[in-house]
C-alpha cells in the first residue's frame, strides 16, 4: 500500500472521500461507481459497481 501519489497516479474525490488510483489500475476503475454501504450491525464497506 502506498503512503502518497506517484507522478502518473489520480486522486478522485467523491461526497468528500478522496480515492487514489495508481496508475496501473486505472483501466479497472474506468465506467465504475463506488457505493458506500452499512450493514445492520453498522459496519460499512465500499462496494464497487459495474
Amino acid at each position: 500500500m502506498e503512503e502518497s501519489a506517484l507522478e502518473n497516479d489520480e486522486i478522485i474525490e467523491q461526497d468528500g472521500i478522496q480515492f487514489l488510483i495508481s496508475e496501473k489500475d486505472k483501466v479497472y476503475f474506468n465506467d465504475v461507481k463506488i457505493d458506500y454501504t452499512k450493514n445492520v450491525l453498522g459496519t460499512g464497506q465500499f462496494v464497487v459497481i459495474r
